[in-house]
């Protein structure tokens, strides 16, 4: 009887392996397939320029200090160790970040910067003047393409050894120890889950938590335990414990931040702490480290206290181990817990990040973008962006204020490094959060007087004219399709016989109309279009005071020519694409095709310097007195929209302010979009454009009524930049004869 029992007993359990076997076969074949392949779909991160401090560059210290605070620095008594500062009543010491970009690795350095004159001076620690320092650039944001977690990847080596310990403390001592499971643990949930008559305990070792996170549902059956441990024991059997536990610090779901969810230490780091994960102290990794038993339940945003409580019993454990000194342990539960300020909110960046994702989506699929963990290399300024971001809705929110009509009005703005044309800064809405809606590209309106400046290139362009020559400032009709079209100037005057560079500066419309019937109307509309205009147009008359509709983004590639004096053409967002191996992707380079000479576009933009000085920007020379830049204002039929560009020695911005509805306004380019221009300038340290001029062009005292150059002496003169060849023959002495 007892052999029949065997037998057959033998024959059952060998039936009854067979689906055993073939689901742990399955199992398997899910723990290698998922660990082998992508195993975090991570989306692209993005990064800002590096941002580079130039010895002689107009910097205020309470200024470098709040940077450096911003990109997550902390001060001290001394800047020895890396991502350290120090300050003293006169000087601040950094260390700064070694980091890795498209050029290259750039080495950590310490470097000491004073301020001298509103000049700032950098040093290093032997005292050697040094020409420029770099803060490394900053992580702005993600491209998710529908993917809505927040990560950094951290290799073995990357990890802190101190987190790593603390985390095996607290979480799993015998990690090293066991195969994947605890069989201690799981006796010891089993008695209290017993004693409870509930599941109040789970045994979960390091290894099994990954495999919950990796591949389960958090649903609290035995099936998906015996799951659990079945593919737990898999994973220690094909991977090393470094692999593991350098999965488990990618892997680990720490916070919930809105529609996203915040996966590993280095992306908790960043967000709460606003440093990498390798600067923090031991009692910013207890409290990450505490955050893995309930990452709602010990958010530090949103319970502090209960939050400072979890950290302190991870420091007690930590004592009671031996691993901290009972000294150290008091020390460290009195520390406040110091979170990043909510300022650095990425939000500021949503509109930038349209053009990133705008210009790679011609190299690059979605899906790509949104798994594969590329790094993004831009142009974007922080400092750029955050000024014009804040410019943008602290104007907009004064001109609501000082007048109720105006509630509602929207605003954009483009900011591009002058030289390069790397787009430094967007802005596409007045709010102080990212809408969705990016006026900056979608806001397509008529530029009105911005218009001008191509215009009165294209009549130096033939050589016949100079920013000395004089025309007629008067009424003038024009047959437009049986239509009669006469302009008038915004004043409703007229002003008799004018130079060119008065016309532009004070914006006359009927001297503007008369030039452009004298060149030629057709000759305007090649010239926008040799200067970038892409947008298909007809010209007619009333495209030379600016019908052209065109969205900011397109009238800044306009301006960045003239800007540029012939440097740049084309406006650059994206740099460069690496993968998470430091290998380039991709390098994004740039045409320089411009049909005109860097003389004529430094004679335009020398113009251009008269608005401030004479001209409808009179109000931004009158808060910069000592900033040499130029200007154009523009305004559109009944004040729909306020347009404003200004030119400094290291920004080319254009801002734009209207009504979604296309509604009259009360302000015009000088009393709206010149007012955030301003605001902005104030917060970037500007730099005067240069005095000097390209080859082919030079700068010549002339008399204003007459056409002739002007000695010293003389009164009756103007200072006008001329294409060699157009300037006077003739020279006045200004004696008197007797």
């Amino acid at each position: 009887m007892f052999r029949i029992l065997f037998k057959w007993g033998v024959i059952f359990s060998l039936v009854a392996s067979i689906p055993f076997s073939g689901w742990v076969w399955w199992l398997n074949g899910q723990v290698v397939s998922r660990f082998e392949g992508q195993k975090w779909q991570v989306p692209s991160e993005v990064y800002s320029a590096p941002i580079i401090l130039i010895s002689g560059a107009p910097w205020k210290k309470q200024d470098l200090e709040n940077l450096l605070e911003e990109t997550g620095y902390r001060f001290g008594r001394n800047s020895q160790k890396v991502g350290w500062a120090a300050r003293s009543r006169t000087k601040v010491s950094a260390h700064l970040r070694s980091y890795v970009d498209h050029l290259g690795f750039h080495e950590s350095e310490r470097r000491i910067f004073s301020f001298q004159n509103g000049r700032l001076v950098i040093q290093a620690l032997n005292g050697d003047e040094i020409d420029e320092a770099r803060i490394e650039p900053q992580r702005i944001g993600f491209l998710y393409g529908g993917n809505t977690e927040s990560r950094q990847i951290l290799t073995y080596d990357e990890i802190p050894k101190p987190l790593m310990a603390i985390l095996i403390a607290v979480e799993d001592q015998e990690f090293y120890q066991h195969w994947g499971i605890s069989l201690t643990g799981i006796a010891r949930a089993v008695v209290v889950n017993f004693t409870h008559g509930s599941r109040r305990q789970g045994g979960s070792t390091l290894t099994q938590q990954l495999v919950k996170n990796m591949y389960l549902s958090s649903e609290r059956t035995y099936t998906r335990k015996l799951t659990e441990v079945v593919m737990s024991l898999l994973l220690e059997y094909h991977y090393s414990k470094e692999a593991i536990i350098t999965a488990y610090m990618n892997e680990v779901y720490l916070a919930q931040l809105g529609s996203s969810a915040l996966h590993g230490f280095a992306a908790a780091s960043q967000h709460f702490f606003g440093r990498p994960v390798n600067e923090l102290n031991i009692d910013e990794f207890a409290l990450l480290v505490g955050m893995v038993k309930g990452p709602s339940l010990y958010n530090p945003e949103r319970s502090p206290n209960r939050a400072k409580a979890r950290r302190n019993t991870v420091l007690a454990v930590l004592r009671d181990q031996g691993r901290l000194s009972d000294s150290d342990y008091k020390r460290l539960i009195e520390q406040p817990i110091r979170l990043a300020s909510k300022q650095k909110e990425r939000s500021v960046y949503g509109d930038y990040l349209d053009l990133v994702a705008m210009q790679l989506s011609r190299d690059f699929d979605e899906a790509t973008l949104a798994t594969k963990n590329l790094r993004i290399y831009t142009g974007v300024d922080i400092r750029a962006q955050r000024a014009a971001s804040i410019a943008m809705r602290r104007q907009v929110a004064a001109l609501e204020q000082r007048d109720p009509k105006l509630k509602g009005l929207q605003g954009a703005m483009v900011v591009t490094d002058r030289l390069s044309g790397q787009v430094r800064a967007v802005v596409g809405s007045s709010g102080q959060h990212y809408t969705g809606f990016n006026r900056a590209l979608g806001a397509v309106r008529p530029i009105g007087s911005l218009v001008k400046p191509p215009l009165y290139l294209s009549a130096l362009a033939t050589g016949r004219y100079t920013w000395w020559t004089e025309i007629e400032d008067k009424r003038l009709r024009f047959n437009v399709g049986g239509q009669i079209w006469e302009p008038e100037n915004y004043d409703r005057k007229t002003h008799g016989v004018v130079h060119l560079y008065e016309a532009m500066a004070k914006s006359y419309n009927l001297a503007t109309v008369s030039l452009a019937q004298q060149i030629g109307f057709d000759r305007v509309g090649d010239t926008l279009r040799q200067l970038g205009v892409k947008r298909s147009f007809t010209m007619h008359p009333a495209m030379a005071l600016g019908a052209l509709e065109l969205s900011p983004f397109e009238v800044s590639r306009l301006y960045q020519p003239i800007a540029s004096q012939g440097r740049s053409s084309e406006l650059g967002v994206v740099l460069a694409v690496m993968d998470q191996n430091d290998q380039l992707l991709k390098r994004f380079d740039r045409k320089n095709d411009v049909p005109f000479t860097d003389a004529l576009l430094a004679v335009t933009l020398d113009g251009m310097t008269k608005t401030p000085k004479i001209g409808t920007a009179r109000a931004a020379q009158a808060a910069f007195p000592n900033l040499n830049f130029a200007a154009k204002t523009g305004t559109t039929n009944q004040q729909k929209d306020s347009w404003y560009v200004g030119i400094t020695g290291d920004y080319s911005s254009i801002v734009w302010l209207g009504d979604d509805d296309n509604v009259p306004l009360s302000i015009t380019g000088s009393s709206g979009a010149q007012k955030v221009w301003i605001d902005f300038t104030k917060n970037v340290n500007p730099r005067s454009l240069p005095d000097s001029l390209p080859s082919g062009a030079a700068r010549f005292n002339v008399l204003d009524s007459k056409f002739q150059m002007a000695a010293d002496r003389c009164e009756d003169k103007v200072s006008l930049a001329f294409i060699l060849g157009t300037e006077p023959k003739e020279s006045s002495s200004c004696f008197w004869p007797f």
